[in-house]
């Protein structure tokens, strides 16, 4: 199986740490982010993870470069210093032919979480499934909102998307435009009511 790591963020939040190094290669508790969302995938059974960077992006692929989980293979891609957008990047690596499942996951890279990672089954209606958690203090209004296992754009309570997904590659060879950030595809296809969703507790952001 495949993930997919969204490395390429410019790291607002966390500057000025993210002046001279991106936010996924800072260390919390003696690990960077990065590496704690490999080992993670790693635990999850995960055997290919594709990592895409922007600005600073060499220290990424330098830091895979001398990584030595033997058993994962890694593909980084540079996509220069402006980044494609969260859904762009995912365009990209599809173009590049660089997916060879029906299915795979995407994780930001700025999160930290011991979510399992194994493989969801989605029905051929189901282009998609995200995670949800509560709404965190710099997302008090949340992103959407669950129907049963449906996502929706409206709802009585609303949730934040965690930037954990599981999509099928027909979400993106299908949609309508290539977009640029990965909730304007999820919307896309929320209101044809092919995305589900589940809630989930542990998940902090950087």
């Amino acid at each position: 199986m495949t993930a997919i790591i969204l490395a390429a963020g410019k790291g607002e939040r966390l500057k000025p740490l993210t002046t001279q190094i991106p936010k996924p290669l800072i260390t919390v508790a003696g690990k960077t982010l990065l590496q704690r969302n490999i080992d993670c995938l790693d635990q999850s059974g995960i055997k290919k993870i594709i990592v895409n960077g922007s600005r600073m992006g060499d220290q990424i692929e330098s830091f895979l470069e001398n990584h030595n989980q033997s058993n994962i293979s890694f593909d980084y891609i540079n996509e220069g210093e402006e980044p494609l957008g969260t859904a762009g990047a995912i365009f990209n690596i599809i173009d590049k032919g660089l997916i060879n499942d029906d299915h795979f996951w995407v994780i930001n890279a700025d999160i930290m979480t011991n979510f399992s990672f194994s493989a969801i089954q989605l029905n051929s209606s189901v282009m998609g499934h995200i995670i949800l958690v509560p709404n965190p203090e710099h997302n008090l209004s949340g992103d959407f909102c669950l129907e049963g296992d449906r996502v929706t754009i409206s709802g009585n309570q609303r949730y934040t998307f965690s930037g954990i997904s599981y999509f099928s590659i027909q979400c993106f060879i299908q949609s309508t435009q290539r977009y640029f950030a990965l909730a304007d595809l999820l919307r896309e296809h929320i209101e044809k009511e092919m995305i589900t969703g589940s809630y989930f507790m542990v998940i902090g952001w950087m």
